[in-house]
């Protein structure tokens, strides 16, 4: 009878202890899920971001696009997004009875000197060829309506032609300044679509270097947000300088606080 009683105890213990395992098991599971789910929400950030711009930008809300090309780069370009890789990596580790990474991926994407941007870039002069094209393509379609032979006033034909071209000016002006901003946008998706897949896969599959690469790719790319910004800055100061009033509410506000301040200068 007692040794049947032992033998039940140490089951009991045995229980005991797998239950206590499983618990353990479970709750790693849950921490990894967490951090993984930490690494997977900058992609949706990134599209949500994206739409944002695309509210902001048509509002001409300059100090919002500013404030995105911002969030931007501290999404992919993240510290506390590198700890939850590091969470991943260990626990993931721990739990399969593998070896522990050997160092942090921080120090890894340190040490890859190989790594290059991938991501599209924008220059104040392709702005500028695209600004050139846009106006050459409409004074060609304008000149060939308005040079077909048949005003009788010469005047009037130039005055014609002349208010089109104006036209066809200030709206290239503003698609510059928008085509500068929406690349914010191209960045965004960019990111999301191509970049961060590379990091949620690695880390899933435990290919830590290919995780670092794809972060350290994204990094590049949201370092250059805050020049893009600049681009759309420069861009959207010329709109509002050659037609103040194409900015919307925004450029009514500029303008009557410039004529406030012009008073207070008076004054």
């Amino acid at each position: 009878m007692g040794e049947l009683a032992d033998s039940v105890a140490r089951l009991e213990d045995e229980v005991t202890e797998a239950q206590e395992a499983l618990r353990v098991v479970e709750k790693v599971d849950e921490e990894i899920e967490s951090a993984m789910e930490e690494v997977e929400s900058v992609c949706e950030a990134l599209l949500n971001l994206s739409g944002e711009l695309d509210v902001e930008i048509a509002d001409h809300n300059y100090p919002a696009v500013e404030r995105c090309a911002y969030e931007l780069w501290g999404l992919v370009d993240s510290e506390q997004v590198r700890r939850a890789v590091d969470t991943v990596a260990l626990l993931t580790a721990v739990r399969d009875g593998r070896a522990l990474p050997a160092t942090s991926v921080d120090a890894l994407m340190v040490g890859l000197k190989d790594v290059k941007a991938s991501h599209p870039t924008l220059t104040q002069e392709e702005l500028d060829q695209e600004f050139q094209l846009a106006m050459d393509r409409a004074e060609g379609i304008w000149r060939e309506i308005y040079d077909d032979g048949s005003w009788e006033s010469e005047h009037e034909r130039k005055d014609h032609l002349a208010d089109h071209l104006h036209e066809a000016r200030q709206e290239a002006i503003s698609d510059r300044a928008v085509r500068a901003a929406r690349f914010l946008m191209e960045l965004c998706d960019h990111l999301a679509e191509t970049v961060w897949p590379e990091v949620t896969e690695g880390l899933r599959g435990t290919d830590l270097e290919r995780v670092a690469r794809a972060l350290k790719e994204a990094s590049m790319a949201g370092e250059t947000a805050p020049a893009v910004y600049k681009l759309y800055e420069v861009n959207l100061s010329e709109q509002y300088e050659s037609a103040p009033y194409s900015l919307g509410a925004v450029g009514e506000q500029l303008v009557a606080f410039e004529s406030w301040l012009g008073v207070q200068g008076k004054g």
